[in-house]
């Protein structure tokens, strides 16, 4: 072989050689494409498993999704954003966003700026946009609020923007709801503090009102209740909310219609969305609706206020102009603020009364002191009164001891003593009868009597004033024969002290007139005088008991200030009326009296006010006077026995019971208050010692109470005096109720 073959099958070898490797690398070519291929299949097959589930995990969201590419053109939308925007997927892929996704600022209305065009711009997330109104592909307005994000790859490149946004209509809603509800709370916890801590009735009634008002969502409101003032009388009052209350000024209190009536008995609440719709409305007349010129209700809601003892304080009354404003919801705020109102008002009420309770009692208190600082004042003024006629009684006392005295001047001084003891005795009466008339025992002796008579007895009473300060007194009396049923010597007194005070309050030389007037069954008396007057605040005062005008010192002539009280005391026994008019002072004063004049007279009337004149027959009486007061028992026997009758004195009640026993008596006086024995008891073993003997006991004694002369009475007594017994009227008794000699 030579060399060209070894060499062409070398060529031959290698050739085999390198087609077998050709072979062997298209065979191994040929898998790694197979292998490439399918591992593309693979990854397109989890490429599509992956968009799919993209796919469906941004169409399952709730909210919309549109994503696009680095061009702003729409590559995906879900069906969320499909049905808020108005644009299917495949409408709207490839369109710009700017097309599919036109938005505008909320409060300007101007274009708003698209999100994925900051994300492209900037490369950066854009947080949730607030204030944007999506315009859809049919005009509708969506508010919403949107976000966007950077879609990047693995090498942190941006292949596209994903855009999130959503509805925000319910989420405002439910955060406006959110906010009413925290607002209503707010309220509804304010509202409950204040009136809890409140206790002035109309500050609650504004506050609750008002509060109701705003929460039941009414355009207007108003509170109508009933109050009862000090004295028992009820009157309507009302509180206005959202609306002039001069509008309601001239409706008054709502009427009992079918419609208010519900409310006011404290029955249910009543809500109606329609009021003109209501069966119950336009029945009564006169104006078969709402009054000219009440508000527009269309709405109406209505609720009582009950107290706690059930009884209906008020009721709650809201309205609005448009139907159906409200609801279950406002009902139920309205009945709680209402329960709450009735705790309020009802504590409110509590409190005004304890509050006038407290300034009752301090008012009380506070005469109280004013009638004991008055008391005392009386007590001085008593005492200078008394001390007046002692001190000329004590200085005729002295005249006496003189032995060179005319019996012109003991006559003179009899006098005094007379005038001044009588003076101290209408004192003493004129408490007494006060005492008599506050405690009701005082008791008329009413006749058929001629008023002339009685007007004649008092000029004659007043007389020594009007003349000693030179009064023109004038009495004027159309019907001289006029009657009336009273009780004449306490009618006397009244127009005695009316014409007494005219005079002291009266300049020397004025006028004092008297008339007499009749009409309908009515006496009227006036007493009118041209004095010193009565000054206004001191009017009501004037028949007050202890009650002193301040009238200047030197214009007043003296007295306790009884008169006045006296006079009214006593004309209200008679179903009467007394009044006072003055202009103040330096005008005068003149007092009204006036009387029933009575049924039907009888047949027969007396013509005066004084009591018959005792006759001048006398018959002696033996006399025994007890007193342990020596002056009074010594100066009583020496005036009776200047009258003819046989008088002993002793000193003690066992004494007296001695005297007794020793000698016969016709009369015993005796005084009550004596030491050791008292006359109560000593009347008693009189009576018991002589149990058929006809003997008189009179007690003659300081005190002139009516359970005074009960006592009296039970221990034996038949007549009572009150100390300064008047020694004339005690003779005359005597005299006319002679013992005859046994």
């Amino acid at each position: 072989m030579t060399d060209a073959d070894d060499e062409e099958k070398q060529l031959r070898t290698v050739a085999l050689q390198l087609a077998q490797s050709i072979r062997l690398a298209r065979r191994r070519a040929d898998e790694d494409v197979r292998r490439a291929k399918v591992a593309l299949e693979l990854k397109n097959e989890e490429l599509a498993q992956q968009k799919e589930w993209f796919e469906v995990t941004l169409s399952s969201i709730g909210d919309a999704v549109i994503t696009t590419d680095t061009a702003g053109r729409v590559t995906f939308m879900n069906p969320v954003a499909e049905a808020m925007t108005g644009w299917n997927r495949d409408q709207a892929a490839g369109q710009p966003l700017t097309t599919v996704f036109h938005i505008l600022d909320e409060r300007t209305r101007k274009p708003a700026i698209n999100p994925v065009e900051e994300v492209l711009r900037d490369g950066k997330t854009v947080a949730l946009a607030n204030h944007t109104v999506l315009i859809g592909k049919h005009g509708s307005e969506t508010a919403i609020e949107d976000s966007a994000a950077p879609i990047r790859n693995n090498d942190g490149k941006i292949i596209g923007v994903v855009m999130v946004f959503h509805d925000v209509l319910e989420r405002r809603l439910a955060a406006k709801t959110l906010r009413e509800e925290g607002r209503t709370l707010e309220l509804l916890n304010v509202t409950g503090a204040t009136i809890a801590s409140q206790l002035n009735y109309e500050a609650v009634v504004k506050i609750v009102t008002d509060a109701a008002t705003e929460l039941s969502g009414a355009q207007f409101g108003a509170f109508f209740y009933t109050r009862t003032d000090e004295d028992g009388e009820v009157f309507t009052l009302n509180h206005i909310s959202g609306a002039d209350r001069a509008l309601f000024d001239g409706l008054g209190h709502p009427r009992a219609t079918p419609i208010f009536a519900p409310t006011f008995e404290g029955k249910p609440a009543v809500r109606v969305d329609d009021i003109m719709a209501d069966p119950r409305y336009g029945k009564w007349a006169p104006h078969y609706g709402m009054p000219k010129g009440h508000l527009p209700v269309r709405s109406y809601l209505a609720v009582p206020v009950v107290s706690r003892d059930g009884s209906v304080i008020g009721g709650l009354f809201f309205g609005h102009s448009t139907p159906g404003i409200f609801t279950e919801r406002s009902e139920r705020i309205v009945v709680g603020i209402a329960a709450y109102a009735a705790i309020a008002l009802d504590n409110a009420r509590l409190y005004e009364e304890a509050q006038r309770e407290i300034a009752r009692r301090q008012k009380a208190e506070e005469a109280l002191r004013d009638v004991d600082r008055r008391k005392d004042e009386f007590l001085a003024l008593l005492a200078h009164e008394l001390r007046n006629p002692l001190a000329p009684i004590r200085q005729v006392a002295n005249l006496w001891k003189q032995q060179t005295l005319s019996e012109e001047r003991m006559r003179w001084a009899q006098n005094v003593v007379d005038r001044q003891s009588g003076h101290m005795s209408l004192l003493l009466d004129d408490l007494l009868d006060l005492s008599r008339i506050k405690r009701g025992s005082l008791q008329l002796r009413k006749e058929w009597i001629k008023l002339a008579g009685v007007i004649d007895a008092a000029v004659e009473a007043a007389s020594p004033l009007i003349s000693a300060r030179k009064h023109e007194l004038q009495v004027d009396m159309p019907q001289p024969d006029l009657q009336l049923q009273a009780d004449p010597l306490r009618l006397t007194q009244v127009l005695a002290n009316l014409l007494n005070n005219a005079a002291k309050y009266t300049d020397p030389g004025g006028r004092i007139r008297l008339a007499v007037a009749q009409q309908d069954g009515t006496i009227e008396i006036k007493v009118a005088d041209t004095g010193i007057g009565i000054a206004t605040e001191q009017q009501p005062r004037v028949f007050e008991i202890f009650f002193q005008s301040t009238a200047p010192i030197d214009r007043v002539e003296g007295g306790l200030g009884l008169g006045l009280a006296l006079v009214k005391g006593i004309v209200t026994l008679h179903d009467g009326e007394v009044a006072v008019k003055s202009e103040g002072l330096g005008t005068g004063t003149e007092f009204i009296v006036q009387l029933p004049r009575g049924t039907a007279p009888a047949q027969t009337a007396t013509g005066s006010a004084r009591p018959a004149a005792v006759s001048q027959h006398r018959t002696q009486q033996r006399i025994l006077i007890a007193d342990d007061n020596h002056d009074s028992a010594d100066s009583l026997a020496i005036y009776l026995r200047g009258r003819g009758h046989e008088v002993a004195t002793v000193y003690s009640g066992e004494d007296a019971i001695n005297a007794f026993q020793s000698a016969p008596v016709d009369w015993i006086i005796m005084d009550i208050g004596m030491p050791k024995l008292n006359g109560y008891e000593t009347a008693r073993r009189i009576r018991s010692l002589a149990p058929g003997r006809t003997i008189k006991l009179v007690a003659v004694t300081g005190w002139g109470q009516d359970i005074d002369k009960q006592l009296a009475a039970n221990a034996g007594f038949d007549h009572h005096f009150t100390k300064p017994a008047d020694p004339v009227e005690l003779a005359d008794l005597l005299e006319k109720q002679a013992v005859s000699p046994s």
